[in-house]
């Protein structure tokens, strides 16, 4: 089984990319939608609410994550320690369901596996890669994708801070995608780049493949 790694900048186009690699096949691992089914855990969101206030819950009484965000995203020293908290409490168990679905993949004789974690470096996800693609786009471009989201210059700026810079992890990635093109040329690169990453693997598919225990890690 070839494991690829997935990282990049916030609205670089990460999430496009993955897409497009399980339409060609691939098994798609995307932390940030098990981090969500995390926070969705009552003793979690307990958890949380006791730590922050009720002022993170929406008028349905759950955690209310653009709420949520605003506290733990920031330059400052409080912002940080808020944040320390929050991946404290959500990442051992994110952390061990990701282990599951890789395992899960690995028993059901799956291919390709993209492990799509935004900090794959910083928890040594990395690890596991066969490969790892990096996927970027000028910051215009970013701009321009986080205003669809609700997101401001500043909002997306102070996530990037939270994240190993993009130089690094450019050096420390196998290839390098740079979305600034059209969907269809983006999914032109991508068809190349996964033609030539079965090519280079063929071996791995009748492999095995190991995989981190869950030590209770961060993401």
């Amino acid at each position: 089984m070839i494991v690829l790694g997935l990282v990049g900048t916030p609205a670089g186009g990460k999430s496009t990319v993955a897409k497009r690699l399980a339409e060609l096949g691939a098994t798609w691992i995307n932390a940030d939608l098990i981090a969500r089914e995390v926070l969705e855990q009552r003793q979690v969101q307990d958890d949380l609410i006791q730590h922050y206030g009720s002022g993170i819950v929406d008028k349905q009484g759950r955690i209310d994550r653009p709420k949520l965000a605003s506290l733990v995203f920031g330059d400052d020293d409080a912002s940080r320690r808020r944040l320390d908290y929050l991946e404290g409490r959500t990442h051992p168990e994110t952390r061990k369901l990701i282990t599951k679905q890789l395992n899960d993949a690995e028993k059901r004789g799956d291919s390709v596996v993209i492990l799509d974690v935004p900090l794959l470096f910083e928890s040594s996800w990395d690890r596991s890669c066969d490969e790892i693609w990096c996927v970027d786009a000028d910051r215009n471009k970013r701009i321009e994708r986080v205003k669809l989201r609700g997101w401001t210059s500043q909002q997306l700026q102070a996530r990037e801070k939270n994240q190993l810079d993009i130089l690094e992890k450019k050096r420390l990635s196998t290839s390098v995608i740079l979305n600034n093109q059209t969907l269809s040329e983006l999914n032109e690169t991508i068809g190349s780049m996964w033609r030539s990453l079965v090519k280079r693997h063929a071996v791995a598919l009748d492999s095995g493949h190991r995989f981190p225990a869950s030590d209770g890690a961060t993401e």
